[in-house]
């Protein structure tokens, strides 16, 4: 798993105060965060070993983080820490429904791994998943490409996830990994910043298999998800359980992936992979403190 390391303070208001206003918080939460961590927390949890390739900074937060992740149970011996540099930091403002506004800075996770590292680790395992923050920076992208094709070339199986700011600012460039990616993890509005041509979904799926991925599976938030691979196609509709309410959707497509990777690394079909993956989503958004919920169970 190669992603960002972040801690989210999230904070919960009944509305959106204008430029230069202020709105009173009615909960505030400190917790582990970042695309790549949840993920491969939530895949840790469900009992299939992992590993996380990440950067954290030289303060408090860095231990914080640490602390939790080693908590989990999760390989952590390819996360660094950087000196002199910040650990990942997002602020999160959270609305009536559970919707979410970020804003954040990479700190440490702007930072490029290094490929002779993780190359060296690669025997160890037999899929790679990438976040696809990591392809914003130069230097960054350079390390995952040659990474991925040596993890293609070593017959792993890989996955991806765009990420909304990777898809509007690189999207050439994971349009360009496609061909050596197993499964893409699109949300919808990613696939749209992605994906010009078309106007339905499915339309828009097309492309990125032309482009040579084995197989899209499509997060679609209330509607659930979405598999197509060229071959077949299946849809699941969203978990629902009236007993449980959406809290916040932070890190939602973070912990569908981890369900439905577990799926298909366990061999499963790609509908109950799909399913999986709602109900780890469900999991997530429904938990009052998100990812912390998740690192506490069993």
């Amino acid at each position: 798993m190669i992603g960002d390391i972040n801690i989210d303070f999230a904070i919960r208001s009944k509305r959106y105060p204008p430029e230069g206003g202020e709105a009173h918080a009615e909960e505030a939460d400190f917790h582990l965060g970042g695309s790549g961590c949840a993920t491969a927390v939530c895949l840790q949890k469900m009992g299939v070993p992992s590993a996380l390739a990440g950067n954290v900074g030289d303060d408090i937060f860095a231990e914080y983080a640490l602390g939790h992740l080693r908590s989990s149970g999760l390989d952590c011996s390819l996360v660094r820490k950087l000196p002199a540099k910040q650990t990942g930091f997002f602020m999160i403002l959270v609305t009536p429904g559970g919707q979410r506004t970020m804003f954040g800075n990479r700190g440490a996770n702007a930072e490029p791994l290094l490929p002779e590292t993780l190359i060296k680790r690669l025997k160890e395992f037999n899929h790679l998943h990438i976040s696809g923050y990591t392809l914003l920076g130069d230097a960054q992208y350079e390390v995952i490409s040659e990474v991925t094709r040596e993890a293609r070339r070593r017959s792993l199986t890989i996955s991806l996830d765009p990420g909304v700011c990777s898809s509007e600012e690189a999207g050439e460039r994971l349009l360009g990994m496609l061909n050596l990616v197993d499964t893409f993890l699109p949300s919808q509005d990613e696939l749209k910043l992605l994906v010009k041509e078309g106007t339905a979904l499915e339309e828009k799926v097309i492309p990125l298999l032309d482009r040579g991925c084995g197989a899209v599976a499509l997060k679609m938030g209330a509607q659930g998800s979405r598999y197509e691979d060229g071959m077949q196609t299946c849809s699941v509709p969203v978990h629902s359980d009236p007993d449980r309410r959406v809290v916040n959707t932070t890190g939602a497509g973070d912990s569908f992936n981890a369900g439905f990777l577990k799926g298909m690394l366990e061999g499963k079909s790609p509908e109950q992979a799909l399913r999986m993956g709602n109900e780890a989503a469900h999991r997530m958004i429904t938990s009052p403190h998100g990812l912390m919920d998740i690192l506490k169970r069993d």
